[in-house]
């Protein structure tokens, strides 16, 4: 391989021409086929992807409105008015819709906005229950019914009718009370009780608008155009609002406006990301620049050190294209950490550059321990692909080509940039490192000690309590300060606290969700029986099965036989004029009962606003049919084995037909196994690079175990530091520790490299010693840097990745060299 890149460079040397045309042509080639990759935003592809037959995790990852919806709230500060909120609530959304309407059919990004009733809509609902009641009756009704029909009640109702027909709803809908001289509404009304405590319980309508319970807050939905994990269109809609929010706040201060919700959290952390990773990377960048400056005078050491990195860039990325057409974003802001390792290659060679000023003999030097720290590191980060998560199979597949692109240059074509009549360096700053490089760590015993005691602590730590894995996903989200206010104000109005999560029953037709519903009640009855839930939405009061509703009916015709009839008459003919009013006034009643009447879909009537139904059903994403409900638990530890909550969803896992609608729940089992696996891999993989070392090293046993010690030292210190801080692994930072576990194999591998030259050889391992100082410096700033970031994923990485660069360069400075002596010296 080194005698191969020789050549190439002598060839390109002689053929300048061919040297550019191929670069540029390359570099356009990559960096075409990488403009055209789709970054995704989809924080989903956190998730791990489903293995069940039975579809019921991927449903709960499905594109459903009901968990995209944002809630929009309009809180009146100092003792603002109903009026006056509802006023600042149509003008907003007015303002919303004008602005969502003049955009593009294709860019528009709100679906529908439902902040109030319309003004029909009562109407439409007393003739749709006219021409369907007895459907809604339930058949336990009946037994009270028959006991009504008595003078001393009748005479009391007749009282309530006249006063009923007094009040503003008797004025506007007389038929309400002519229809129904017994009081059969209030048997209704007591029957769908558990229904409208469960669904708007919590919420009054005031002027036509959703208000909690006090008045001081009206409160919109917004259900968007897209998916809620789709950051990038959400931006969007949340650019809007907050563009809003601004304007508003100065014209109406004593109604802040505020919201929430799943969209506007994958906005906020997707927002925080980015801003954290260009504030913390491009702010470390910029101080090893300088660094780098400073040390290597080179006007074009800059360019020659990014110049590779871009081209791996560019390479991972087109390889990506090809290989899928898209990539996460969340993998490319990581990976540009992993890019460290293949900096460090080029660190490498132009280091060693700077020393020898013959590009050559660097070649000779460094392609067998550039190529074996390639191959190794490579090797570690394919093992990723086996993870059952996109964003980690992306991030293992992208680290590798990236690291490969950035190789292949550093040994093809930086090599023909080196002019030794031009090369430059800081005598002083290299001298400084130097005498760091020369100084005796590995002759120093006390440093010795202190660092095996250090080991020893962390490993006794390890193998005694081991590392804890964190799959409570919600730890690694980002609380941006306004939706984590709007958020706990609607909570402390409507649900003191408790917990709100949703549950559907599923079908392959509508029909269907709504019959299997019956089975998510009676396990939600059960369950609220013992405690376990407060209160539920109860969907199946209103979306009523078909031969349920023909059952109903037929009970309705056998109940008002002519006798019951003729009774009922009688007692409208004494109690009537009793009360002031008419006999006859309640004519309407007897056709009402003799109508004949059919089952009917309600969902397919249009009477429900659609910004409501799609809060109780909707049609998921593969034509499977969802009936849903909202349950009421308490706020416990939501993940623990031992939580309400999970004792909730297992009950109703344990039924096909019913699924949780909580990504978490379905996940936190398959992350701690994707935990296990990891822990296998990460363990293979040192197998995979022992394997190679061994080859490398010629089947020198002692050079290969010597090689492999500082890596898998490292890695154990960081899994015991993990321990005594209490860090726990997480789906982000269990990423980087393969990046750790890189970047270690690369400096055990070029210090043993410089160890076995012998000392005739002796400046090859000073060379490779200001290499990995250079390495280790821009990786310790680049990381350091991580720990002020506020995003938790981005911060979590941090502390374990710092412990395992420290380590891996202490061990390779320090004791690789020192065993490495005391073996020699055992055997001359």
């Amino acid at each position: 391989m080194t005698e191969f890149c020789i050549k190439i460079y002598r060839f390109f040397r002689n053929h300048r021409a061919v040297f550019w045309v191929s670069m540029i042509a390359l570099y356009a080639f990559f960096g075409y086929f990488a403009s055209k990759i789709y970054l995704e935003e989809d924080i989903n592809k956190l998730m791990p992807s489903s293995k069940n037959e039975d579809g019921t995790t991927k449903l709960a990852f499905a594109n459903l409105r009901i968990k995209d919806k944002t809630f929009l709230l309009f809180e009146g500060k100092n003792g603002a008015s109903v009026e006056h909120i509802t006023e600042i609530c149509d003008a907003f959304i007015d303002s919303l819709e004008s602005r969502n309407a003049a955009m593009d059919s294709t860019q528009q990004v709100i679906g529908n906005i439902f902040y109030r009733l319309p003004d029909d809509l009562m109407l439409d609902v007393i003739d749709y229950m006219s021409a369907h009641l007895p459907a809604y009756i339930d058949t336990s009704v009946y037994t009270r019914l028959d006991a009504m029909l008595t003078y001393p009640h009748m005479k009391q109702q007749m009282k309530a009718n006249h006063d009923d027909l007094l009040s503003p709803v008797g004025s506007m809908f007389p038929e309400l009370i002519q229809t129904d001289p017994v009081g059969l509404r209030g048997l209704l009304m007591e029957q769908m009780k558990p229904f409208t405590e469960g669904a708007a319980g919590s919420y009054k309508t005031l002027n036509g608008h959703f208000f909690v319970q006090d008045s001081t807050v009206c409160v919109a939905f917004i259900t968007p155009m897209y998916s809620a994990t789709n950051t990038g269109q959400g931006s969007t809609l949340f650019r809007i609002l907050n563009d809003q929010i601004e304007q508003f706040s100065a014209s109406a201060p004593d109604v802040k406006i505020s919201y929430h919700g799943t969209p506007a959290s994958g906005f906020y952390n997707s927002w925080r990301i980015k801003s954290d990773l260009k504030g913390t990377i491009i702010g470390s960048l910029v101080l090893v620049l300088i660094f780098i400056s400073i040390c290597f005078r080179n006007y074009n050491t800059i360019p020659l050190l990014l110049l590779p990195v871009v081209f791996g860039t560019l390479f991972g990325l087109a390889a990506m294209y090809f290989i899928k057409g898209h990539f996460s974003l969340l993998a490319l802001g990581i990976g540009a950490v992993v890019l460290g390792v293949a900096l460090s290659y080029v660190l490498h060679i132009i280091t060693h550059y700077k020393y020898i000023s013959d590009p050559e003999q660097v070649l000779r030097d460094q392609v067998k321990p550039v190529c074996l720290g390639c191959l190794t590191t490579i090797g570690s980060f394919m093992g990723l692909i086996f993870i059952r998560t996109e964003l980690l199979q992306d991030f293992g597949l992208f680290a590798a080509f990236a690291i490969v692109g950035t190789t292949f240059f550093s040994l093809v074509f930086l090599p023909q940039f080196l002019n030794p009549k031009k090369n430059k360096l800081n005598h002083r700053a290299f001298a400084i490192i130097d005498r760091i490089n020369a100084y005796p760590f590995d002759r120093k015993k006390p440093l010795l000690f202190t660092i095996l005691a250090t080991a020893v602590v962390c490993i006794g730590f390890y193998i005694a309590g081991g590392t804890q894995f964190d799959a409570d996903m919600h730890n690694l989200g980002y609380k941006a300060e306004s939706t984590s206010y709007s958020e706990n104000l609607l909570r402390s109005k409507t649900h003191t606290g408790d917990k709100q999560k949703y549950f559907a029953s599923s079908g392959a037709t509508m029909e269907e969700a709504i019959e299997n519903f019956e089975i998510m009640a009676t396990k939600l009855d059960s369950l609220q029986n013992i405690g376990l839930v407060k209160s539920y939405t109860h969907t199946n009061q209103i979306f009523v099965p078909l031969h349920v509703q023909q059952e109903r009916i037929d009970a309705w015709k056998n109940f008002w036989t002519g006798e019951r009839l003729q009774l009922v008459h009688d007692l409208i003919n004494k109690t009537a004029p009793e009360a002031g009013l008419i006999p006859d006034a309640f004519s309407p009643f007897f056709e009402f009962a003799t109508a004949d009447y059919e089952p009917d879909a309600l969902y397919e009537a249009s009477i429900i606003p659609e910004g409501y139904q799609s809060t109780l059903m909707e049609q998921s994403y593969n034509d499977e049919y969802l009936c849903f409900t909202s349950v009421r638990c308490k706020n416990d530890s939501i993940h623990s084995k031992e939580s309400d909550y999970n004792r909730i969803c297992e009950a109703i896992v344990s039924s096909p037909s019913l699924l949780v609608l909580d990504t978490y729940y379905y996940t936190t089992d398959t992350l701690i196994q994707l935990n296990d696996d990891f822990n296998v891999l990460q363990w293979v993989s040192m197998l995979f690079v022992l394997i190679v070392l061994f080859f490398s090293f010629h089947f020198n046993i002692k050079h290969t175990l010597l090689g492999f010690m500082p890596i898998l030292s490292s890695w154990l210190i960081v899994l015991g530091a993990m321990v005594i801080f209490d860090v726990r692994f997480n789906l982000i930072n269990i990423i980087i520790s393969t990046f750790i576990f890189g970047i270690g194999v690369d400096y055990s591998i070029f210090v043993m490299n410089g160890l076995i030259g012998g000392k005739e050889n002796s400046r090859l391992l000073g060379y490779h010693k200001t290499a990995i100082f250079f390495s280790a410096f821009i990786l310790i700033v680049t990381v350091s840097s991580m720990l002020f970031a506020e995003h938790p994923a981005i911060k979590s990485v941090g502390f374990s990745t710092l412990v395992g660069m420290i380590s891996a360069v202490v061990i390779s400075y320090v004791v690789q060299p020192a065993i490495f002596r005391m073996i020699n010296k055992n055997k001359e």
